[in-house]
């Protein structure tokens, strides 16, 4: 056997080794060889506009005060709790903005934050689309401790059906 047969294999596995070093290992848990990374950013002398937060799909509940009325706005629905001498006067406004007429439930939870939550569920029926619904109900007037000055007011859900 000619000494050049001998030879062929140890040259075939240094070239495949030499390729695998010049082109990378494509196993993602290495990083990339340094000429593939980006090359850095150079700022200019103005800044660039903020990115935008994302989106919620849910929107947040804001809370206001009017007065010793508590309000919680959420998305078309308002929830405005006062305090007086027989319980917590509770009223729920809700706003159909959908397209046609809807059944609305908004449930309510007001309490102290610590060992007392009562809760409510107003029942508005075919709400007219644009129209605004109202309801005001009384809650904790059977709470045998002090009520609070400034309950936790809470909307539970809105359901249209």
């Amino acid at each position: 056997m000619p000494s050049s047969n001998a030879l062929r294999p140890a040259s075939w596995g240094a070239a495949l080794l030499l390729a695998v070093l010049v082109t990378g290992c494509s196993n993602s848990e290495h990083p990339p060889a340094a000429s593939s990374l980006p090359s850095p950013v150079v700022q200019s002398g103005t800044p660039s506009p903020p990115a935008s937060p994302p989106v919620d799909p849910e929107p947040s509940p804001v809370i206001s005060y009017l007065g010793k009325t508590k309000i919680v706005t959420l998305g078309d629905t308002e929830i405005r709790a006062t305090r007086n001498e027989i319980g917590i006067n509770v009223a729920c406004n809700v706003t159909n903005t959908r397209d046609r007429s809807h059944n609305i439930r908004v449930t309510v939870s007001v309490g102290n934050g610590k060992d007392w939550v009562t809760t409510n569920k107003f029942e508005f029926q075919q709400v007219p689309a644009g129209q605004t619904a109202s309801e005001t109900t009384v809650m904790g007037a059977s709470f045998d401790g002090k009520l609070p000055d400034d309950p936790k007011l809470y909307i539970d859900s809105v359901i249209y059906y």
